[in-house]
């Protein structure tokens, strides 16, 4: 996370109904067909000719039909009726609900116009529940096939409403065609709970239609038709979301050759802008702010991206730092952004310490009774700590762990780690890497720019590694503990939203690697970062002014998957574990915790925090001098320089044992 600092400005009485968007996603039935009786009819003739009534239907409502026959096929049993195979009765189902449709199956009152409106301007998909042929049959039997952009049914996908993959199918089919389209600003149309919940968990905005009080959505807006009012004067309004470049605008990263002396940076910013690489001696360097030294060396940085080369062999030995400096300032996004070492016998060093750095065999201070596995946010990839690269090697050599996931590796920051430990080193984008002394093979996935995928070899058998930076913007802690603000604005905002969509698509390409091959799905399963989003295991009453159910960390829950540090520590109040953040005064930033190693098929033997204020068994991390210099005795941010802790961020550390 990059610090934003505290700000609750959320006007409550604003309909969070959006001004603009990107794509519409509709349910279909219930929502755009009436035929939710008619499945219910369908339901109830394939039970009553198994020699059974039911007496409540309203549980099979908004279900998959391969759901709905298992459930059935429970039923028949449980009564001691004989039992169809599930095969048997999707057939039976499908047969009988189709002649229904195909008789009496009409558009909701609404439903026809509201597509017809919001497809003139937007691009308009269908994710739904019911298989391909039944959804063809419907769309068109109401009229509205030629009206929507693509559609997405239940038999192709890995696993039905409420989980999220109809909806990042969808996602994915409408970027295909228009890249502008995103999660956070597509808006989902539902009319039941596991359609609402498969929205929201692909990080929807989703508006809820049902005019039952008895139903529970979990909507962020709610009417009760598509004819009201409000909502048909929004479809009339509503603008087309203008794409937004949200990622820095101002970036360089590079690396130093030390046996030419040269420099090689790639810089990324915009045209509009003078922009010069500068290298100065490192000590001249403070936070983000353009020295009053003059550089020891500059070149003019090239506006069509290509790489840029500096011959440094006049500079003496020492330390320094390379900016991106544009329009005369350095952009908050680089801070003070490479560090390097001239030193005339560097190559003799660099193979003296790989020697140290890489023996034969790993043996960690940490007894392995099972693997240690961390998550470390390096904080710009170490550049906002002097001599943040050393420090983090030193942390390594001191504590060595098994797997480690890093993120902001910006750039090369990541691989200049594992190379100087002798690791090896998996890195999908130019943020987040899984380094191990093991031996470890990249998944290249959809998720480069947030995550990276790969196999660690341990002794104790593969596990599946992921490496996940979510998006920073709109912290949630913010807002959601002001008794003024409802959780659901909370949970609304583009930025929470975004989370949520990362992570379904982290679930999604998982599925994709094991339904591959790629990965096996016995094996164990570690997702491990920096989720900018805090648990709904640490908001519940009594710690919190409001109790939020955290959508990312509910999800994985519902995965299958636990969070190693909470299994260890469930006393949220004894232990809080906060890593967000150390060195950050408390009136500036809530705490909270936000890094997270989450494991499935894996037990948590052991967990702590590494400088947060609540160490349990973290190794002391001290100064040169002997002084504490993270946790409670850290300087705080603008002093922070010397900690001997080179991140914004405290990191996790669980040891994990599997079969």
């Amino acid at each position: 996370m990059q610090a934003q600092f505290l700000n609750t400005r959320i006007d409550v009485s604003v309909s969070l109904l959006p001004g603009a968007a990107s794509a519409i996603i509709f349910d279909c039935d219930g929502l755009l067909a009436d035929t939710e009786d008619l499945w219910l009819r369908a339901v109830d003739a394939c039970a009553n000719a198994h020699g059974t009534s039911l007496t409540d239907l309203a549980g099979f409502r908004g279900g998959a039909i391969d759901d709905v026959a298992a459930q059935l096929v429970t039923i028949f049993k449980v009564a001691g009726l004989p039992a169809p195979v599930v095969g048997e009765l999707v057939t039976s189902l499908s047969e009988e609900f189709q002649a229904l449709v195909a008789q009496e199956a009409i558009a909701m009152p609404g439903a026809v116009a509201m597509v017809r409106e919001l497809a003139a301007r937007f691009p308009v998909a269908v994710a739904s529940n019911s298989p391909r042929a039944l959804l063809d049959q419907i769309l068109e039997r109401i009229g509205v096939h030629t009206l929507i952009t693509c559609s997405v049914a239940r038999d192709e996908v890995s696993a039905s409403k409420p989980a999220p993959d109809l909806y990042v199918a969808a996602l994915r089919k409408l970027r295909e065609l228009d890249p502008s389209v995103n999660a956070e600003t597509a808006v989902a149309f539902e009319d039941s709970a596991v359609g609402a919940l498969a929205a929201t968990s692909a990080g929807l905005l989703v508006v809820g239609v049902n005019a039952d009080p008895a139903v529970v959505l979990g909507c962020h807006v709610r009417h009760n038709t598509l004819l009201e009012e409000e909502l048909v004067a929004w479809a009339q309004v509503v603008e087309r979301e203008t794409p937004t470049h949200l990622e820095p605008s101002a970036v360089v990263v590079g690396s130093f050759d030390a046996a030419t002396s040269t420099l090689t940076v790639q810089c990324t910013y915009s045209t509009e802008q003078a922009a010069r690489v500068q290298v100065y001696a490192q000590k001249d360097c403070r936070w983000n702010e353009l020295p009053e030294s003059p550089p020891v060396a500059a070149a003019s940085a090239l506006t069509d991206r290509e790489p840029l080369s500096m011959d440094l062999a006049h500079l003496p030995d020492g330390a320094y730092r390379f900016l991106l400096v544009t329009d005369g300032l350095v952009p908050e996004w680089n801070g003070r952004t490479g560090e390097f070492t001239v030193r005339t016998n560097m190559l003799g060093a660099q193979a003296a310490a790989s020697k140290i750095a890489a023996p034969a065999v790993f043996s960690p201070k940490m007894p392995e009774r099972g693997v240690a596995a961390m998550t470390w946010n390096l904080w710009f990839g170490g550049c906002h700590s002097n001599d943040g690269h050393a420090k983090q090697v030193a942390y390594l050599q001191e504590f060595p762990h098994s797997i480690v996931a890093l993120q902001e590796c910006f750039g090369a920051h990541g691989r200049q780690l594992a190379a100087a430990l002798g690791w090896n080193i998996a890195q999908q984008g130019h943020d987040t890497a899984v380094i191990s002394p093991y031996p470890v093979s990249l998944h290249h996935t959809e998720t480069d720019t947030f995550a990276t995928c790969a196999t660690v070899f341990t002794p104790n058998g593969a596990v599946t590694v992921w490496s996940v930076h979510l998006w920073h913007a709109d912290y949630g802690p913010y807002t959601a503990d002001e008794a003024g603000i409802p959780a659901r604005y909370t949970l609304a905002s583009r930025g929470e939203r975004r989370r949520t969509a990362q992570l379904a698509e982290i679930l999604s390409e998982q599925g994709r690697l094991e339904s591959e091959g790629i990965v096996s799905a016995q094996d164990p399963i570690l997702v491990m970062g920096d989720f900018n989003v805090p648990s709904h295991l640490d908001w519940k009453p009594g710690h919190h002014t409001n109790s939020v159910e955290w959508p990312a960390s509910r999800m994985l829950e519902v995965a299958g998957y636990a969070d190693a540090f909470r299994v260890v520590h469930p006393d949220v109040a004894a232990v809080p574990g906060h890593t967000w953040s150390p060195i950050i005064s408390a009136d500036e930033e809530p705490r909270d915790r936000i890094d997270f190693i989450y494991s499935r098929g894996a037990r948590a033997l052991e967990a702590f925090t590494v400088a947060s204020e609540i160490e349990s068994a973290a190794p002391p991390i001290l100064s040169a001098t002997g002084k504490r210099c993270v946790g409670l005795g850290a300087d705080i941010l603008g002093h922070h320089l010397e900690n001997a802790w080179p991140t914004d961020h405290a990191a996790v550390v669980a040891r994990l044992a599997w079969k």
